[in-house]
């Protein structure tokens, strides 16, 4: 009885551990058949990808074994891979990604630009407030704490800065403001005149004979071309001249008495001038002398048996005379002033009298007598 249970008992272990074997390698079937299924879908896709081929995918359907006589038959559904394709970036993506890179290259130059022309700001400030103090004040801090000689860096070069020179504060008076504003002036009416110019002037004014009263002057008119050099001047004139003059005639004897007859006078200069301007500024006296040549022509305006005017004469001559006036400098390219001619009679010669042959004259003649020309004029420097 014993050796029936035991051999009862053997058979039974047995029959499990067969069981159990069994089972294990219907799981090992199961799992190479899944491999197997796994790669011929793998491969089933790459063949797909190329064109060239034309394979078709084919499922497998693994049907495990039977594990035992009580197991149901069991059947696998095929199983599906899912692979992500690769992703690749757009010509798009490329030229935006290459473009931020550029910004940021860029960006990172501004800032380094800004950064290094701050700090070179900051050395010329140092430099002006600090001079050689801060220099030497860092250099004493090197010395006090000294670094390894391995580890120390080089010192930087000094920056090159102007040196600045702070004055002390002064007490200005009103009487150096003024010699500074004259010294202003005086250099820039020096650098008016400084050098050779040319200018025109127009002359408007009235002539005189203050040694007679039956002269009388109506009007003068002019023009002059010069050459300045610097406060010297050299200048060229024509004026003419009209005068009233009133002439005591006596009658021949048959006649008895004295008659006034009235003399229309026309004057014709030539003038050539030497003058000196004596200060500079806007204000400046003129100081010269002149030589001219003068044609007057007579026309007797009354008389007996005369309507209008006849001709009774002219005259030549050469005087010597003295100019002076004030010159206003409003603008280096032009000025107003006073002008004053004052004339001596040098020389003179009458080619027909004041009278007719019937008449003779009194007094002295107008071409000996000494007169003056007194206007204003207008000059242009160019």
């Amino acid at each position: 009885m014993k050796n029936y249970s035991k051999l009862l008992l053997i058979t039974l272990v047995m029959g499990n551990i067969s069981s159990a074997y069994a089972q294990n390698q219907n799981i090992d079937v199961d799992v190479d058949a899944e491999i197997d299924q796994m790669y011929s879908q793998a491969q089933a896709k790459k063949h797909a990808s190329q064109p060239a081929q034309n394979s078709v995918m084919t499922t497998t359907v693994v049907v495990p074994q039977q594990q035992s006589q009580a197991q149901t038959q069991v059947q696998k559904q095929p199983t599906t891979l899912i692979e992500a394709s690769p992703l690749s970036d757009s010509r798009a993506d490329m030229i935006r990604k290459n473009r931020q890179d550029e910004e940021m290259k860029t960006e990172t130059k501004i800032v380094e630009k800004l950064e290094q022309s701050r700090m070179e700001d900051e050395k010329r400030r140092a430099a002006v407030l600090f001079g050689d103090k801060f220099d030497n004040m860092q250099n004493t801090q090197e010395k006090s704490s000294p670094t390894p000689a391995a580890t120390q860096p080089p010192p930087p070069p000094p920056p090159v800065a102007h040196p600045v020179y702070i004055e002390p504060k002064e007490t200005i008076s009103r009487e150096a403001v003024r010699e500074e504003v004259r010294a202003a002036l005086t250099e820039d009416d020096k650098a008016v005149t400084t050098g050779d110019s040319k200018y025109f002037a127009g002359l408007a004014g009235i002539g005189e004979y203050p040694d007679v009263n039956n002269v009388k002057g109506n009007y003068s008119l002019g023009a002059a071309f010069g050459t300045r050099y610097d406060y010297f001047m050299v200048e060229g004139a024509f004026i003419m001249s009209n005068y009233s003059v009133d002439m005591n005639n006596f009658a021949i004897p048959s006649f008895g008495g004295y008659r006034v007859d009235n003399y229309d006078v026309n004057q014709y200069q030539g003038v050539i001038a030497a003058k000196y301007q004596l200060l500079g500024g806007v204000v400046r006296p003129v100081l010269g002398g002149l030589i001219s040549y003068s044609y007057r022509k007579f026309s007797l305006t009354n008389g007996a048996g005369v309507s209008g005017s006849q001709d009774t004469g002219n005259s030549h001559a050469i005087d010597l005379g003295i100019n002076t006036g004030v010159d206003f400098e409003l603008s280096p390219k032009f000025s107003i002033g006073l002008d004053l001619k004052y004339m001596f009679n040098m020389s003179s010669r009458v080619t027909y009298n004041y009278a007719n042959s019937t008449y003779g004259h009194i007094g002295t003649p107008i071409e000996k007598l000494q007169y003056y020309i007194a206007g204003i004029a207008a000059k242009v420097n160019f």
